[in-house]
């Protein structure tokens, strides 16, 4: 692990250059970003916990509260979960997208089109999936006062959402750090 002038540790190998450095502290997700991926995470994860919700307990209304429940608590533990990643490489590096060849001192300073691994974001979503599932299953209880349908509402939440998470993860990685700033300051 090579130490950085500034105090800033990198898994790099020692023969990478101080832009290469340089690089990898920009490669964190912006609180902005974070905030935008929950929203849109949420939407996604309140559409599918309405609708498994509905299949168990066969209550419309119970299935809504639950999914409205699940906006307000998962979007704060989203957000969360976001920025700890943002902090944490494990290991990991986020790499140049396939096919770009800007070297220039605008791409090392940030600018260039970057993406997580499908590794980082594999783990990311086992990670979210954990705090999810428990927050599915005590909101699911609240409302229905039932241990065993707030477990099968909790189990069934995993199957489909790790894949939508994942897809969702992999979705993002396309978007290049700092596009979703710039499209904002229009």
């Amino acid at each position: 692990m090579n130490q950085h002038p500034d105090n800033f540790q990198s898994d790099c190998h020692p023969s990478e250059t101080a832009e290469q450095l340089e690089l990898t502290q920009h490669l964190r997700d912006s609180q902005f970003r974070s905030v935008i991926k929950a929203v849109s995470w949420r939407v996604i994860g309140t559409i599918d916990t309405i609708v498994i919700s509905y299949l168990w307990t066969g209550m419309g209304a119970k299935a809504f509260a639950i999914g409205g429940s699940e906006v307000i608590t998962k979007v704060g533990l989203y957000y969360f979960h976001e920025r700890v990643w943002a902090s944490v490489p494990l290991g990991t590096v986020r790499r140049l997208n396939p096919g770009f060849e800007d070297r220039s001192e605008s791409a090392l300073n940030g600018d260039a089109p970057l993406r997580d691994s499908k590794l980082r974001s594999l783990i990311k979503a086992v990670s979210w999936r954990v705090v999810g599932t428990l927050d599915t299953i005590f909101v699911s209880y609240l409302w229905t006062g039932d241990t065993s349908k707030a477990l099968v509402i909790g189990g069934t939440d995993v199957l489909t959402k790790i894949v939508f998470y994942y897809l969702h993860e992999r979705a993002w990685a396309r978007i290049p750090l700092g596009t979703i700033r710039r499209i904002f300051k229009r």
